[in-house]
């Protein structure tokens, strides 16, 4: 798998994969020290990406506090997320960002498609043959981030997700009910049902 960095003027960072990950991914963690960084996934494994961050970048993702995911296969977008990012060695302290809440791992393929359209290829973050020179180049080989294509699943996923949920309709007061209650002349009183009267 090869992984590219994408950034924003914003300081909205976001990771662009060639294929989709086994595990759901569910953070990614920046050792500000190393300049390098790990994802981490529900079924409690790690990966460690092996390359290293240009310290400017490393600057950005230090106030980004999160970071999309995407995964683009054969040319489409398969699945994308918006993860937490935590931090070790924070040249800031620990207290650092301490105001802005970790958000939960969760699906984003609105938020990631926007994001793709506002941001710049930053470098290369992870290389399954460090030695190959083709692989070099951006992961994105020639797709324009500005117009990403769905495959047919995710499209599939999104139209659910956009189709209103249905409501039960309200129920009249007094329907079905074998002790409803109506007004008579300015007084209350109770129906018995048949089988009360009898």
């Amino acid at each position: 798998m090869n992984i590219d960095l994408f950034l924003t003027g914003h300081n909205e960072a976001g990771l662009v994969c060639n294929a989709a990950f086994k595990a759901q991914p569910i953070g990614v963690i920046l050792d500000a020290q190393t300049q390098e960084l790990t994802v981490e996934f529900d079924s409690g494994d790690t990966m460690h990406l092996n390359v290293p961050m240009e310290i400017s970048y490393r600057e950005k993702l230090l106030f980004a506090h999160r970071m999309y995911m995407g995964y683009l296969e054969e040319g489409l977008l398969t699945d994308s997320f918006e993860l937490p990012l935590m931090y070790l060695n924070d040249p800031y302290g620990s207290d650092f960002g301490q105001t802005v809440g970790i958000t939960k791992p969760k699906r984003a393929v609105v938020a990631f498609e926007q994001f793709m359209k506002r941001c710049n290829f930053a470098q290369a973050l992870h290389r399954e043959n460090l030695g190959d020179e083709d692989s070099a180049r951006s992961v994105l080989r020639g797709i324009d981030p500005h117009a990403l294509k769905f495959s047919p699943q995710l499209q599939r996923q999104i139209q659910l997700t956009a189709v209103p949920q249905v409501q039960g309709a309200p129920q009249m007061a007094g329907l079905g009910s074998a002790g409803a209650t109506t007004q008579v002349s300015g007084k209350k009183t109770t129906k018995k049902s048949d089988e009360d009267q009898k």
